[in-house]
């Protein structure tokens, strides 16, 4: 009974969203490139799977890092990753240098939180960067919270598609590598 209910979770995660495919790898540095996150600045990554992005982010940033997942399946195994993982920093991380990355580890664990819930009824508010790894459709159902509940200044980054109706500030190509969108709440 228990596995079915898992089952359903992430089948109804996958129509209320995306199915979980996860953000590749090699994009992280990418993301953390476009996000430009400053110390103290609050990271999202909605419908955040297993939480790759806010997990790295927390790792190579000062921000603190929040992901959000509506499957519990998802959920359960984003917080297990975050309670025994290693230092992992992508080469090129200005975190590659620093003396503390033996320590970075327990810092890092204070600076992510990864919610159970619908990223339709989170509130947006309180962020400064906003990740998308969604389906097309979703992101246009997402349009006018993101308009509405997004402060002045806020980014949002989506992977592989733009936002439908948005014009993108910055569009990352790189050959063999999905397109990333950033865009910014005026």
């Amino acid at each position: 009974m228990i596995v079915l209910l898992l089952l359903v979770s992430a089948a109804y995660a996958a129509m209320r969203g995306a199915p979980w495919v996860p953000t590749w790898k090699r994009d992280l540095g990418r993301i953390e490139r476009l996000a430009a996150l400053q110390p103290g600045e609050r990271f999202v990554e909605l419908g955040c799977g297993t939480g790759r992005v806010c997990r790295y982010l927390a790792q190579t940033t000062d921000a603190q890092t929040f992901g959000v997942e509506l499957s519990v399946i998802q959920w359960v195994w984003a917080n297990i990753c975050v309670i025994l993982r290693r230092p992992k920093v992508a080469k090129g991380s200005p975190r590659l240098q620093d003396p503390s990355l033996s320590t970075l580890a327990q810092n890092d664990k204070k600076r992510i939180k990864i919610y159970l819930g619908d990223i339709f009824h989170h509130n947006l508010s309180s962020y400064d960067v906003v990740y998308l790894f969604l389906m097309p459709e979703t992101y246009a159902k997402l349009r006018d919270k993101l308009e509405r509940e997004l402060k002045p200044g806020a980014r949002v980054i989506t992977y592989v598609w733009p936002i439908p109706g948005w014009t993108p500030t910055t569009r990352d190509r790189m050959k063999g590598n999905p397109d990333i969108y950033t865009f910014k709440k005026n």
